[in-house]
């Protein structure tokens, strides 16, 4: 079943406001949705097709990127973005091969406290979250205060 354009209605879910708020601004965001709570210089729709892998390949290094990414395809992301100044939203699995790879990369992993109630797609049933995530930095002063407070953080380095 698919949900707009480019996405199905597993990966069209959005990041609750009250995370969105406690992030905070961010240059860009590749993996938004016209709902989206995100504050972003520049987004990139996922249902409007925008390739934000592609574009990956043009954003500088120093561009604060949040990144809450299909879940269907983690490990794309995390190659395309693992450059920049990056806050990916992820289900916290250390099992996984794209744990390991983004975690080499990540300066502060912020836990949340409380299991993440993510907004569905329109017509879609929400469902209770049976996973815990974690906001994955790539420098750690990028974390505020606000999502401090709402998470443990783990501090990489």
């Amino acid at each position: 079943m698919k949900h707009g354009k480019g996405t199905s209605t597993r990966d069209g879910w959005c990041t609750p406001k009250d995370l969105a708020d406690a992030i905070g601004p961010w240059d860009l965001d590749p993996c938004s949705n016209p709902r989206s709570h995100v504050r972003a210089a520049k987004r990139l729709s996922l249902e409007n097709d925008d390739n934000g892998l592609t574009y990956s390949k043009f954003v500088p290094d120093e561009e604060r990127v949040f990144i809450n990414p299909p879940y269907s395809d983690v490990p794309s992301w995390v190659r395309a973005y693992v450059h920049t100044r990056f806050c990916f939203l992820l289900k916290l699995d250390t099992s996984t091969k794209w744990f390991a790879d983004l975690f080499q990369a990540t300066g502060l992993v912020c836990i949340t406290r409380k299991r993440i109630a993510f907004e569905p797609p329109p017509g879609v049933t929400a469902s209770s979250n049976q996973f815990p995530h974690a906001f994955f930095y790539a420098r750690a002063e990028d974390a505020t205060p606000a999502i401090l407070r709402k998470c443990i953080a783990w501090r990489t380095r």
